[in-house]
């Protein structure tokens, strides 16, 4: 079974696979996530922003629970 983590950087590649919006409009990305099902990506969005800058920007996650 996949981490949590793990979970929400394939969410993330197939929200950025759908190529409708730049990564780093996490609004954008949160509205696709949520559209999409994404429950786990949209909730890590919504609670912690920097860590998903941090996703974004260098593929690293921090321990989520």
């Amino acid at each position: 079974m996949p981490s949590k983590a793990e979970i929400i950087k394939t969410q993330c590649r197939e929200v950025a696979a759908t190529g409708r919006t730049n990564m780093m409009d996490w609004k954008a990305a949160f509205e696709i996530a949520v559209e999409l099902g994404y429950h786990e990506l949209a909730d890590f969005i919504f609670m912690d922003t920097r860590g998903y800058s941090k996703l974004i920007l260098t593929g690293e996650i921090d321990d989520v629970e």
